[in-house]
């Protein structure tokens, strides 16, 4: 049993920010931490953490605690091992005499099994009797020398890795859960790899949790990869890591490929900020995890079909946070190792250099595969189009999607638009078809099951071949003000009519919204600091009437009227005004006097009304072609005005916006 204070030792020696930094991206928010929960997907953070008492919480999923719940739910520990978890994290030594604490926490068994693996599977490559394994990859240029720097092993097979564990005391339990053994039909442990090439994986910290096992002939699969356990979780885990963090942070990149021997071939060439998939798609983990040492990831994709395939799915990572996003297809269908094999490392890093923004690539890739031309082939691009943007249907960037192709393709964006939402409307109804198949299968896998007697047991995935992976940038604009509790869905903002239903915010409409609801909460508390600005009030277009209604009630008052009277006048005629103004947060959080902050919100509302104006100018002036000269000729004249008085708004704004900027920024 853990005593209170060894409890407590091990409490004050976890600092909780670090530990939820190492797999999630946290940014200071006044004296709080903020980032996007890594229990539920979301893409507006709701996760915060207080670090004066050591706690976090998520408005998303509504899950909370201390340090020693967040290890808990991260890596689905008991209370107990959570405690041994962290306490292994710190060093510290804590008396404990259940009997799982005499031969370690079933995580550090596991990784256990997995370092014995790995030195069983490398002798049996470096001394063992059959050297197929040593004939395999000295055929793919990878010497002893190389074998020995990342301790690539060979699997025999036929039960000689469960007789070595076994003679190390390792238990059939821990084998299973470590993913090494399997059971057979009667009971008996069998090794899970034979006959393959083995690529040990390991932690960040450089221990070994997995394997990644690759046939040496003809033969499904191709890679065998060791399945989820405690330890490893191929969505959050990358080949190479361990080796290339300090070469990422030191380049301020990371380049990703496919494969192990690829990942390989680039260290020895001398690029050394390289990393590998894990037998699946890039997932939002991993960009996360990238994301922490660089801002720039440069995806090296195979030059066959299948790699330029992956680069279209990558697009669903277009906007995952403040990244640089870029790809490379190699030439003559050539990977990454055969291109350093036949041409070399400076070729391949000329190409790393002048990597292309993915988002570029792609839409640069319909007009190759498509006759633009024709009306058929205009048709099928842009249904194409429409299919690869689906991910970012919800986007606040969709608009400059229906833009980019409208000009790649030469049509209207009206008409990209219209498609785009039938294209969207068909690919939700696949996607549910989909669910729906896989729901009936493992109904009728489990209605089998009953009626042989059986448990109900989950059934095991196929071991997965290599696949390829996914990745992207976003643009951020210049100045990124979004309060806090602006982060949430404006959908209570949304018309009160039940006839009228809410059309989805721009990016720049929900930024309007946000300083709206800091204006109508600074009016109601200091309205006659506002009256001297009511002229300027009126420069401002209004994304909620509701706001717009509650400043004119508010500045109809008379000079030196009581604010409980002001809010009496306001709610006669916004009956929703209470709940309204009470949204704000600038007045609590701001270091700056009341004046400041006026002037900062309405310079803010003005600039984004600005914008909002010269987008629908540009549209306008690229799809009616019903202007006039004359008409073109006066709307370029204002936009060049608006352009010169946004530069000056953006003057305004930058000095005073940084205390206000939140993780949106």
């Amino acid at each position: 049993m853990i005593s209170d204070e060894d409890r407590e030792r091990v409490r004050a020696a976890t600092d909780l920010v670090q530990l939820v930094q190492e797999t999630v991206e946290l940014r200071p928010r006044g004296q709080e931490f903020w980032g996007c929960c890594p229990f539920h997907g979301e893409k507006t953070p709701s996760f915060h953490i207080i670090p004066a008492t050591q706690v976090w919480h998520c408005f998303g999923c509504g899950e909370g605690g201390d340090v020693f719940s967040y290890v808990m739910k991260r890596e689905n520990l008991t209370f107990p091992d959570a405690i041994r978890y962290l306490a292994d994290r710190a060093g510290i030594e804590i008396a404990d005499d259940a009997p799982t604490a005499r031969r370690g926490t079933k995580r550090t068994r596991i990784i256990d099994v997995c370092e014995e693996t790995c030195a069983f599977y490398h002798t049996m490559l470096m001394r063992g009797k059959d050297g197929r394994g040593r004939t395999y990859f000295a055929s793919r240029g990878l010497g002893s020398d190389i074998c020995q720097r990342y301790r690539l092993g060979f699997a025999p097979g036929r039960g000689a890795l469960v007789a070595h564990l076994s003679s190390k005391g390792f238990t059939p339990r821990e084998m299973v859960d470590a993913n090494v053994a399997i059971k057979r039909d009667r009971g008996n442990l069998a090794d899970r790899f034979y006959e393959r090439v083995m690529f040990p994986i390991f932690d960040e910290q450089g221990r070994c949790i997995a394997f990644g096992g690759r046939i040496m002939g003809a033969g499904e699969p191709k890679y065998l990869n060791t399945a989820e356990t405690p330890v490893f979780h191929k969505k959050r885990n990358l080949y190479g890591f361990n080796w290339a963090k300090e070469h990422i942070v030191a380049a301020n990149e990371a380049i990703v490929v496919e494969g192990y021997t690829d990942a390989i071939a680039c260290w020895e060439a001398g690029i050394k900020n390289v990393v590998a998939t894990l037998g699946t798609a890039l997932t939002e983990h991993h960009v996360k995890t990238l994301t922490r040492f660089a801002k720039r990831i440069v995806y090296l994709f195979d030059g066959d079909a299948a790699g330029q395939r992956a680069a279209e799915r990558a697009i669903q990572f277009v906007e995952t946070g403040s990244v640089d996003l870029r790809c490379v297809i190699l030439p003559d269908d050539l990977d990454p190792a055969d291109f350093l094999r036949d041409r070399g490392g400076e070729k391949l890093r000329a190409l790393l250099d002048a990597a292309e923004p993915l988002m570029d690539f792609v839409f640069r890739k319909l007009e190759d595969r498509s006759d633009v031309s024709t009306p058929g082939g205009r048709a099928r691009a842009l249904e194409d189009a429409c299919r690869l943007i689906y991910p970012l249907r919800d986007s606040y960037m969709i608009d400059t999607y229906y833009m980019q192709i409208a000009d790649r393709l030469g049509a209207d964006v009206d008409m990209v638009r219209q498609s785009a939402t039938k294209v969207f409307r068909q690919v939700a109804q696949e996607e549910q078809t989909a669910k729906t198949r896989e729901r009936n299968r493992e109904r009728a896998q489990r209605a089998v099951s009953d009626r042989r007697g059986e448990d109900a047991r989950p059934v095991a995935p196929a071991p997965e071949a290599m696949d390829a992976w996914e990745g992207a940038p976003v643009e951020e604009e210049p100045y990124d003000y979004v309060p806090a509790e602006a982060q949430a869905a404006p959908a209570s903002f949304a018309p009160t009519a039940p006839s009228q239903p809410a059309a989805p915010l721009t990016e720049l409409e929900r930024r309007s919204l946000a300083g709206e609801r800091e204006l109508v909460c600074l009016l109601a508390s200091y309205p006659d600091s506002f009256r001297a600005f009511a002229d300027r009030i009126t420069e401002i277009s209004w994304i909620d009437p509701r706001n717009e209604t509650i400043a004119w009630a508010v500045l109809a008052t008379p000079e030196g009227t009581p604010v409980p009277e002001v809010m009496s006048s306001v709610r006669s005629v916004c009956p929703e005004a209470s709940k309204l103004v009470s949204a704000g947060t600038i007045d609590a959080t701001s270091a700056h006097p009341t004046e400041t902050n006026i002037e900062f919100l309405l310079d803010t509302l003005e600039l984004y009304t600005i914008r909002r104006r010269m987008r629908a100018a540009q549209a306008r002036l690229r799809t009616d072609r019903t202007l006039s000269a004359e008409e073109r000729r006066d709307m370029t004249i204002k936009a060049t005005q608006d352009a010169a008085r946004v530069r000056e708004l953006e003057r305004a704004v930058e000095g005073v916006a940084d205390p206000f900027r939140t993780l949106g920024s």
